[in-house]
C-alpha cells in the first residue's frame, strides 16, 4: 500500500475532531499531573506491556520506594524487582534499573532520541514517546491507540494488512506540534474509547501480534522462579523444585533463561538474583 498525501483541510479536521475528543475522554494519570522526565521514564517502560489501571496502582508503589532517578539507580536490583513484582514482563524492571544506572552516570536526562535508544529495553517509539512527554518536542511515535485512531479515520475499509510506513507517515502529516503532548494525550485517548466502542483495528496492521496466553506458559513459570527467590533467597534448584512443584529438567532451562537475561546468577550451586 501506498502512503496516502493528507489536504491541509483534511489535516485540519483530524486535529480538531483528535483534540476536541481529547477534552471529553481525558484520562487523569499521575504522570500527566507531573511530567517530570524520571516520572515519564518509568511510566512509559511499564505501560510497555501492561494496561493502564495496573500501572496506575504500581506507579505510585514503585515512586514511593524510589522517589527520584538516583534513588533507583543506587538500590539494589533484588529490590527493585520486589517492588516490580505483578507487572510482568520481569525483564523490563532489569533494564529499567539499567536505564536509570546509565542516565545518572551521564549526569543529565537526556533530550536526544540517540542516547534513548541506546538503553535496554527503550526502542525508537519508546523514546519518541518520552521525549514527547517529557519535553514536549515535536516527535512521531505509534503505539496501539495511535494506530487504532488513524486506521479507524483513513483506512477503515482496507482489506488488505496496513504497512507500518504508510501508519508513520499520516503520524508524521497530522503530528499537532502546536503541542505534541497534549496531542499524543488526546490521541490516547481517543484511541482507548474507539478499541472498547469500535473494537479492535490494530488487527488491521502488519504490526499487529496476538499476546501469548500467561497461564501456563514459561513466562509464568519464569515469573514464578523469580518470586520462589525474591521471597525465600539463595536456593538450590533442588529446593527451587521442592517450593515450586517444578521438575529439575524444566528448571534448569528456566534457570538458564534468567541466567542469560541477567536476572539471575549461580554461585556454588545457589541461584540468586542477580
Amino acid at each position: 500500500m501506498n502512503n496516502i498525501q493528507l489536504s491541509a483541510e483534511q489535516i485540519a479536521e483530524f486535529q480538531q475532531l483528535v483534540l476536541t475528543k481529547g477534552k471529553e475522554l481525558y484520562r487523569e494519570m499521575p504522570w500527566r499531573s507531573d511530567t517530570t522526565p524520571y516520572f515519564i521514564l518509568i511510566s512509559e517502560i511499564m505501560l510497555q506491556q501492561t494496561q493502564v489501571p495496573r500501572v496506575m496502582q504500581k506507579f505510585a508503589e514503585f515512586i514511593d520506594a524510589f522517589p527520584t532517578l538516583k534513588d533507583l539507580a543506587q538500590a539494589d536490583f533484588q529490590e527493585v524487582l520486589a517492588h516490580w513484582s505483578g507487572l510482568g514482563y520481569n525483564r523490563r524492571a532489569r533494564f529499567l534499573h539499567q536505564t536509570a544506572q546509565k542516565i545518572v552516570e551521564n549526569g543529565n536526562f537526556p533530550t536526544d532520541e540517540k542516547f534513548l535508544r541506546s538503553c535496554p529495553g527503550i526502542g525508537d517509539n519508546t523514546a519518541a514517546s518520552i521525549l514527547v512527554y517529557a519535553f514536549n518536542q515535536p516527535l512521531v511515535f505509534l503505539e496501539t491507540n495511535v494506530r487504532t485512531v488513524l486506521i479507524y479515520t483513513f483506512l477503515h475499509d482496507q482489506t488488505e494488512k496496513i504497512d507500518e510506513g504508510v501508519l508513520y507517515d499520516l503520524a508524521r502529516q497530522t503530528l499537532y506540534a502546536e503541542n505534541p503532548r497534549q496531542w499524543y494525550w488526546a490521541l490516547m485517548d481517543y484511541g482507548s474509547f474507539l478499541k472498547k466502542t469500535e473494537g479492535n483495528f490494530n488487527k488491521m496492521s502488519k504490526k499487529h501480534t496476538t499476546q501469548s496466553k500467561f497461564e501456563g506458559s514459561f513466562r509464568q513459570k519464569r515469573a514464578a522462579v523469580l518470586r520462589c527467590l525474591l521471597k525465600n533467597g539463595p536456593l538450590t534448584i533442588s529446593e527451587i523444585s521442592e517450593l515450586s512443584g517444578y521438575d529439575l529438567t524444566l528448571l534448569e532451562e528456566l534457570v538458564g533463561a534468567l541466567q542469560k537475561d541477567k536476572m539471575i546468577s549461580v554461585v556454588e550451586g545457589r541461584i540468586m538474583i542477580k
